[in-house]
């Protein structure tokens, strides 16, 4: 009775320690792969890594669990304890029996012993990258790139080193494996090049980074993000959230479209045609308009309209826009083409269809053209001739639309924005010192600009040009009448500024109004 309950028990533990290591090999991969997602890798194609990895390196303590449960039960029933060593006197006498190889002999158990050893020194290899990519991935920190091709051949070399050292440890000379491994590699070569072509494309995405993790590209037909860059295929995930697996020759070897790569901003190209006769300028704002109606799109820079050229049926022109995520451009450019349309139906802009010219050749047709254009103009003739004494038609105008293009800075104009930049709400005027002078009333070249961006709705670019022309009219200078107007920190003095001194002593500095200091020299 007492060898019964302690045979439950010891069965008992055992199942409570194998459901204890199940529950454990469950939850662990889930636990990694929130910390890898943490440095910006999909966790649920992490966490599936993980799941594979964990429940082969699980077998072992699970397999020990049991092992150890009938070792102890052997020792509480005596029947198990002898059979258990006939089994151990049986397998001792298989195992010890020797097997010629080459000059050297070895016994069954040492050649099982080998391939034991390779398994556990793949698991250990797979846990220790798989690690050693988690603590990178924390390291980096979210959306940080990681070398997946780098500790691909990491886990290589450790896997080559250990079999070496597996293969030495037991007495296998490892001069006659790498002869015969350096002839099979021959014959596999041959016969399996595209994948050694992709292998080395693989480590040389690696080392030269075209693409990476994350990365928004089209390769081919497929336009997708990148997921993962592994030995032999590299994975994109569509826009229709269907993976596909591109060889790594492909994307050496063709084009490859990286909206990621450096500047994320894309530009759209919206082409259009309306028909013949069509006011341009009207077109052109119904175009910009529409542009102006999606908050989505870049202001700077701005969207623009080009004139292609004069189509089979009507204008065609391409309407530009920036956008600051390529992986919107679709859904933008829907709601884009949306946008246009209602604009040409309220300018009332016609879309052209299909025209064709038909030319029809017949003596009897001719004179029947003839017939109608002879009696058309006499019925135009009599009708002029019955109106002669009419007033004339009625000048219907044509109602002025609004300038696109900005109006011209004349005197006038570039004079009242002077006199708003020096007014209340206006650029930043202050006295300045750069080293040991104080320069007395002047403003940073990058605060024009920026003012004028905030308060004129101009670009940088536009901004700039604004400043230059004022600098060139000798509306504003530099301190030093050194450098041109810039998008920059020198610094600038207005000409109305003129009658308090430009500059002063470091002594004079010391006892005057407060300064500020900028990064750049004046």
């Amino acid at each position: 009775m007492n060898a019964a309950a302690a045979a439950a028990g010891i069965v008992l533990l055992a199942a409570a320690l194998h459901w204890g290591l199940r529950r454990l090999s469950r939850r662990l991969p889930l636990w990694l792969a929130r910390l890898e997602a943490a440095g910006g890798s999909p966790q649920v194609a992490v966490e599936d890594l993980w799941r594979r990895r964990l429940g082969v390196a699980f077998l072992i303590p699970k397999t020990a669990v049991w092992m150890a449960a009938v070792w102890a039960l052997a020792a509480v029933l005596p029947a198990l304890e002898r059979l258990s060593g006939r089994v151990l006197a049986a397998a001792r006498t298989a195992l010890a029996g020797e097997i010629p190889l080459g000059d050297a002999s070895f016994t069954l158990g040492e050649l099982l012993l080998v391939p034991a050893l390779l398994g556990l020194l793949w698991i250990a290899v797979g846990l220790l990258v798989g690690f050693v990519r988690l603590n990178l991935a924390r390291v980096l920190g979210p959306g940080a790139d990681l070398p997946d091709n780098l500790l691909t051949l990491l886990r290589y070399a450790l896997l080559a080193g250990g079999a070496i050292l597996v293969f030495s440890s037991r007495g296998i000379d490892v001069r006659t494996l790498l002869v015969a491994a350096s002839v099979l590699g021959v014959g596999i070569g041959f016969g399996l090049q595209n994948i050694a072509n992709n292998f080395v494309s693989g480590i040389l995405i690696g080392l030269e980074r075209p693409i990476r993790t994350g990365d928004f590209v089209k390769v081919g037909e497929f336009t997708g993000t990148v997921q993962r860059v592994g030995a032999r295929s590299t994975a994109v995930t569509t826009l229709d959230r269907v993976t596909i697996l591109v060889p790594n020759s492909r994307i050496l070897e063709t084009e490859v479209v990286n909206w990621s790569y450096g500047d994320p901003r894309c530009r759209l190209h919206v082409p259009v045609a309306v028909a013949y006769g069509s006011h341009l300028a009207r077109v052109r704002a119904a175009l910009l308009e529409a542009a102006a109606s999606l908050p989505r799109l870049l202001r700077d820079p701005r969207p623009e309209v080009q004139f292609l050229g004069f189509g089979d049926s009507g204008l065609e022109l391409e309407l530009l826009a920036w956008i600051a995520d390529p992986r919107q451009q679709n859904p933008i450019r829907s709601d884009l083409c949306f946008a246009v349309d209602a604009a040409f139906r309220r300018y009332g802009i016609e879309v052209p269809f299909p025209q064709r010219d038909l030319h029809l050749r017949s003596p009897v047709l001719d004179q029947l053209v003839d017939a109608a254009r002879l009696r058309l103009a006499e019925e135009a003739g009599a009708e002029a001739a019955a109106l002669a004494g009419a007033a004339p038609p009625r000048q219907v105008a044509t109602p002025e639309l609004p300038r696109i293009e900005p109006a011209a800075h004349d005197e006038a104009s570039l004079a009242a924005l002077v006199e708003r930049l020096r007014g209340p709400g206006g650029v930043a005027i202050a006295d300045r010192r750069h080293l040991l002078t104080l320069h007395r009333h002047c403003f940073l070249g990058r605060e024009l600009v920026d003012w004028l961006v905030r308060e004129e709705s101009l670009t940088r670019s536009e901004a700039v040009a604004v400043g230059g022309l004022l600098a060139e009219r000798r509306l504003l200078h530099h301190v030093l009448d050194e450098h041109p107007f810039l998008d920059s920190g020198y610094f600038y003095r207005f000409y109305a500024d003129e009658a308090v001194a430009p500059a002063v002593s470091a002594s004079d500095a010391a006892a005057g109004a407060a300064t500020e200091p900028a990064p750049t020299a004046g």
